[in-house]
């Protein structure tokens, strides 16, 4: 249920957006691929890792789990969001805060859904995400932040860090700062399983 609220916050926040730099703590994107007028300008892939057949649950290990002090494996779910058609994944935890990671593997749409100009009202950085274009999306709903990673043609990776509903809210910064490191291990992963 939380996930389903999470796709449709997220679906709603995408389907308004303006494009500004944040200040980020992942190196911005330098090389621009050929993009359109307006867009947001992101480097070439470095390969292409199809998405299709991956278990977006196991995207994230055991040891990375712990580490990150979430519980169980994960509830895998389809999507049929416009946007992030696709396998998901939702995990909790609740030490050392209370949050919920998302993991949507879109494979019907490429990245260019967020990176298009008018695509979403998040602000947008592009930045790299262990080698591979990506953008963090800051969007106006305070209570997460997302990166969404090109890794093949027509298919990207979103990954969602959001508040858990604790008494102390998660400020975005942090859930910005996080989501970038849980994408890198996402892609570590993937790339582990697809070498």
């Amino acid at each position: 249920m939380r996930r389903l609220l999470l796709l449709l916050l997220v679906s709603a926040t995408v389907a308004a957006c303006s494009t500004t730099a944040v200040p980020g703590q992942a190196a911005p994107s330098e090389a621009a691929s050929s993009t359109q007028p307006g867009s947001v300008p992101l480097p070439t892939r470095p390969r292409d890792i199809a998405l299709d057949g991956i278990d977006p649950c196991a995207l994230l290990t055991a040891q990375q789990r712990a580490e990150l002090g979430l519980q169980g494996e994960g509830v895998s779910e389809t999507s049929n969001e416009p946007i992030f058609t696709g396998r998901n994944c939702t995990f909790r935890g609740y030490e050392p805060q209370p949050v919920v990671i998302g993991i949507a593997l879109a494979t019907e749409n490429g990245i260019e859904v967020i990176t298009s100009p008018g695509a979403v009202n998040d602000d947008l950085e592009p930045i790299t995400v262990d080698g591979f274009p990506a953008v963090l999306a800051r969007p106006r709903v305070l209570d997460f932040c997302s990166v969404d990673i090109d890794v093949a043609p027509d298919q990207f990776i979103d990954v969602q860090l959001a508040d858990g509903g604790g008494a102390q809210p998660v400020p975005q910064e942090s859930l910005c700062r996080d989501v970038v490191e849980i994408a890198e291990q996402v892609v570590g992963t993937l790339q582990s399983l697809r070498p």
